[in-house]
């Protein structure tokens, strides 16, 4: 399905005027959960489902139709209608019989834009509705992955005072009957989900840092994460949508471990986002405590992607591969710091970035001042020229994941 172009700046949502108080659904509770668990007799309302929504480009407007069947044995009266919209996309239409919400990120889940409509209307037994017109939806310059979900029951009441007590200005939503037969071997659910997946791109970087120190002195070396947009990325699991790997540098034990973080190897760690998803313009830093057991003129361990838990492969809808490696730097001979020099810390501060939690230490270690590495599966790891991850290798596990790749959101 593609979606049609319109000559106009896409609109973003004004913020709601209700307030967010729960992840999804923060206007009203969803009764039940979803219409599979109406009662065994009487309405019984489900989708027709259909297919995801690929090609379209931020500044677009994309038509979502569906059709709602009455399965059950009684009509259904007082419909209400759920939508929920991820972020980067926002209603073209406000229905008088429908109220709307900008809810922002809570917990684990990213902002959304939520909407019910109440549709007070009589759903027979048997007949496949349509809305009078498609769901009209604006393609954000955020967007990349996007998804418009869809519950509908029967027997709730929204507006307790009539349909008109919307927060739209625009006609009624309304709901007409469709006069084509079924197709034979129709799938129906009591959920819609709609993927819709917009031509963007999201700059996942990656920053290492410079420290220096003498011997027995303890530094705060950090790598930050960020996505500089345009677009927002979420994952097509609940698994992080970011994952690196920091090689720890030659000579230094680590004795505090930031959160999201864990060994994956002699001196190795695998970092990760927190969540699923990553915000544009949003960054997260992650500090890394070494204690510098042995001062090694420009001891370096490698910072790299590696591919995550997902389907596409090592982050497809980043086209700027230039910043997807970097490096920490311990006495890099350039600042000049031997055994018994000036000591310093890694430049910058310690905080994540929007979304993002605060750095915590890890337990801490011992390790070999001899640059050996201790057992794998310890918390503190020492670096050691055989089993640093270099330069090279970290290129190589990026190639790993191919060049970018066609766009396209699997449904989860």
């Amino acid at each position: 399905m593609r979606a049609t172009s319109k000559a106009r700046t896409p609109r973003r949502l004004a913020a709601g005027a209700v307030v967010a108080a729960t992840v999804g659904w923060s206007l009203t509770a969803v009764p039940g959960g979803a219409a599979a668990e109406q009662a065994d007799s009487g309405p019984e309302l489900v989708f027709e489902q259909s297919g995801p929504i690929d090609g379209v480009r931020p500044g677009d407007s994309v038509a979502v139709p569906f059709a709602v069947k009455n399965k059950g044995d009684a009509p259904a009266t007082r419909v209400v209608l759920y939508l929920r919209g991820s972020q980067g996309l926002a209603y073209d239409k406000r229905y008088s019989n429908c109220v709307y919400e900008d809810a922002p990120a809570q917990d684990e889940g990213p902002a959304q834009v939520n909407a019910e409509c109440d549709i007070e209307q009589t759903l027979e037994p048997g007949v496949v509705y349509e809305p009078a017109e498609p769901i009209g939806l604006d393609v954000l310059d955020r967007a990349l992955y996007e998804r418009l979900n869809l519950n509908i029951l029967a027997g709730v009441g929204t507006f307790p005072e009539g349909t008109q007590h919307g927060g739209g200005a625009d006609p009624v939503l309304r709901l007409v009957a469709r006069t084509a037969p079924e197709a034979p071997g129709t799938v129906h659910g009591g959920e819609l989900a709609t993927d819709i997946t917009a031509e963007n791109t999201a700059d996942f970087a990656l920053t290492g840092s410079k420290v220096k120190g003498e011997r027995g002195r303890t530094v705060d070396a950090k790598v930050t994460f960020a996505n500089k947009g345009p677009a927002w990325a979420r994952n097509d699991v609940y698994g992080p949508i970011g994952v690196f790997d920091v090689g720890i540098p030659r000579g230094t034990t680590v004795t505090k471990v930031p959160e999201f973080c864990e060994p994956a190897g002699a001196a190795t760690y695998r970092c990760t986002t927190p969540y699923n998803y990553a915000d544009e313009d949003s960054e997260r830093a992650y500090v890394f405590g070494l204690r510098i057991d042995k001062v090694v003129a420009n001891a370096t361990g490698a910072v790299a992607f590696v591919k995550g838990d997902h389907h596409w492969g090592t982050l497809p809808f980043d086209r700027n591969r230039t910043n997807n490696t970097a490096e920490i730097t311990v006495n890099a001979s350039d600042g000049g710091a031997a055994a018994g020099g000036a000591s310093g810390g890694a430049t910058g501060g310690t905080d994540g970035g929007a979304g993002s939690s605060g750095s915590t230490s890890g337990t801490g270690g011992t390790g070999s001042t001899s640059g050996t590495g201790t057992q794998l599966g310890e918390l503190a790891e020492t670096g050691s020229g055989d089993t640093l991850l270099a330069g090279g290798a970290a290129v190589a596990l990026l190639a790993a994941g191919g060049a970018a790749v066609a766009v396209r959101r699997r449904t989860s």
